[in-house]
């Protein structure tokens, strides 16, 4: 058995070869790090015609970030995922697509809205075997920060320095955090037990404001530093705001609900931060 993982030496496609070596799955990445492109299509025709499922976590990242370069996101969003649907569709191989749930207008979700659109029309039209796995905030270990500004491990890094942790807004957004081999379980998941055509949530449902994840991560941390309110970002609600899974959908088709709660996720996540931060640094 063998898997194909598009975005394989990012954040959650690294974490996820891990896990499906663990399951004894063959794993391998399709990363434009190694300089693979997926918009060029007969190396990544030849790549997905020798496994049996490939998973989609490619694509470029950032929500105010990607205001700065619209047209880079299309390409790697939807033209993106648009190329591994067709390869997909020439060498008749299943597809797991990471999206997101959330209704912010900015480049980098709207280009997702777009990509996952895409998997439902190739799904219903050409019968291509895609299921939508919908990860809400995902964190963890080894995550990057500081040219994409991501909060758990922004808010991570200040804290184990002592620096001020800047919430953008009030902090009154309620964002549903989910831990990152949790959201992995989900993706494969989605492909064992053929959710095909369907969009499934990979959340907790528990709600947690950004004033409250930035005190847990504090206290966690044994840190001193202090939380300071700064302008909203581009293409984020200016105040308010809900993103929040709804996980019916993952406890009645795959069995499963996320086994790690914040807290224990979190000091997990501080304890590797604490020794590895400088190695994910992105300036």
């Amino acid at each position: 058995m063998k898997a194909l993982v598009t975005g394989g030496r990012g954040f959650i496609g690294g974490h996820l070869i891990d896990a499906l070596v663990a399951r004894g799955i063959h794993a391998e990445s399709y990363d434009a790090k190694d300089g693979q492109d997926v918009l060029d299509t007969p190396t990544l025709q030849a790549a997905v015609s020798k496994s049996d499922v490939v998973f989609d976590c490619a694509g470029m990242l950032g929500s105010a970030e990607t205001f700065e370069h619209p047209f880079a996101a299309i390409d790697a969003n939807i033209k993106g995922t648009v190329a591994v649907l067709e390869a997909c569709r020439a060498a008749g191989v299943p597809m797991v697509y990471l999206s997101l749930k959330t209704d912010w207008h900015n480049p980098y979700l709207i280009t997702k809205r777009a990509a996952t659109e895409f998997c439902h029309a190739w799904h219903e039209t050409y019968g291509v075997k895609v299921a939508i796995v919908r990860g809400l905030n995902v964190y963890g270990p080894r995550q990057k920060w500081g040219a994409v500004q991501k909060a758990v491990p922004t808010f991570i890094v200040k804290a184990l320095r002592g620096e001020p942790i800047p919430v953008h807004g009030d902090g009154t957004q309620i964002t549903d955090q989910i831990y990152v081999n949790d959201l992995c379980e989900v993706l494969i998941r989605a492909w064992e037990y053929k959710a095909w055509g369907k969009e499934i949530d990979a959340g907790t449902g528990i709600p947690t404001t950004v004033n409250n994840l930035a005190a847990l991560i504090v206290r966690e941390a044994g840190s001193n530093s202090e939380i300071v309110h700064v302008p909203m970002r581009a293409g984020e609600p200016q105040q308010g705001g809900v993103q929040l899974a709804d996980p019916s959908m993952m406890t009645s088709i795959l069995n499963y609900y996320p086994l790690v709660d914040i807290r224990d996720g979190m000091a997990d996540t501080i304890h590797w931060y604490r020794e590895h931060y400088r190695e994910v640094e992105v300036k």
